[in-house]
């Protein structure tokens, strides 16, 4: 088992007052991953694109530039970019298709209700419910009844 690393007071006050002493960093100075790159970018690789260039050939481009990424790297970071205009709201009827968030959102909310429709809420001391499952097998995901495996649970 490795043995835990201990410093002293002064070595971490020191390292703090070095860290505060740092200048800023100029914004042209500054790491920016290529997803983020590409936020700002993209408009000007779909243009290039527009243009007749491939994503191969946008990358060579960026390797001339010292930017060492591939056109698969750009390929992903252009289509993670574009996630938030609602990429994957579109519906699929095709069996094992995925589901959208808002058929999870109904599927989920429906399951509840028939939870809820299964429990009977019985009143205790102080005014308080308690919910309290009717007996009969529960459905599992898989389609098959989930008994449970005693009587008096």
């Amino acid at each position: 088992m490795p043995v835990a690393k201990v410093y002293t007071k002064s070595q971490w006050e020191a390292f703090g007052r070095a860290l505060d002493a740092l200048p800023e960093k100029p914004d042209t100075e500054r790491g920016v991953t290529v997803r983020d790159a590409m936020k700002d970018m993209r408009v000007r690789v779909r243009t290039a694109q527009a243009k007749g260039y491939t994503l191969e050939q946008i990358a060579e481009q960026a390797q001339r530039q010292g930017l060492d990424i591939t056109a698969g790297t750009i390929r992903y970071a252009l289509r993670s970019t574009g996630k938030a205009s609602g990429a994957g709201s579109v519906a699929r009827s095709a069996p094992g298709a995925r589901v959208t968030g808002a058929e999870k959102t109904s599927t989920v909310q429906s399951r509840a209700l028939d939870v809820a429709s299964q429990t009977r809420h019985v009143r205790k001391d102080g005014g308080k419910t308690e919910a309290r499952p009717q007996s009969g097998p529960v459905q599992g995901a898989l389609g098959f009844a989930i008994r449970p495996d005693t009587d008096d649970l």
